[in-house]
């Protein structure tokens, strides 16, 4: 089953209302997106739109402080998408923070590479480059 069967076959048996309401807070979202700053999209949602009071949250205190500085441009920039809010509240929502992912432990290089770079290595003049060389040999070898 597709991810748009499946929206549908939940949207078919929720309330009117509330489908309607969904729909109109991820079209905020997206209009959200949209009108935040590089540095700011997706540390941000959309928790609440009632009573032309947009309810946001911020994953940062930082996110937080900068979005609050920046109200009146993102007001702006919503209602030429349509989004009607005449005030945002802005809250800090730790939960919203990306979950730690443990590195995904590599393999090395294979020895035939370690080879072709130390023969590599002892073909060419000091410089950069043999210093880089040298530096990466000692760490591949020494594991």
């Amino acid at each position: 089953m597709s991810a748009a069967s499946l929206a549908d076959l939940l949207a078919s048996q929720l309330p009117a209302g509330l489908a309607v309401r969904a729909r109109a807070l991820l079209d905020a979202q997206a209009a959200l997106e949209r009108v935040l700053p590089a540095a700011l999209a997706g540390h941000v949602r959309v928790m609440q739109l009632e009573n032309a009071v947009l309810s946001l949250a911020c994953d940062s205190g930082t996110v937080a402080s900068r979005l609050r500085q920046q109200t009146d441009a993102l007001l702006a920039g919503l209602g030429k998408r349509g989004i009607a809010a005449a005030a945002v509240r802005v809250s800090v929502n730790p939960a919203l923070l990306a979950r730690y992912v443990h590195p995904v432990e590599k393999t090395g290089l294979p020895p035939a590479a370690l080879d072709g770079l130390a023969h590599l290595n002892a073909e060419i003049e000091d410089g950069p480059l043999k210093d880089a060389l040298d530096r990466l040999l000692r760490h591949h070898r020494k594991a």
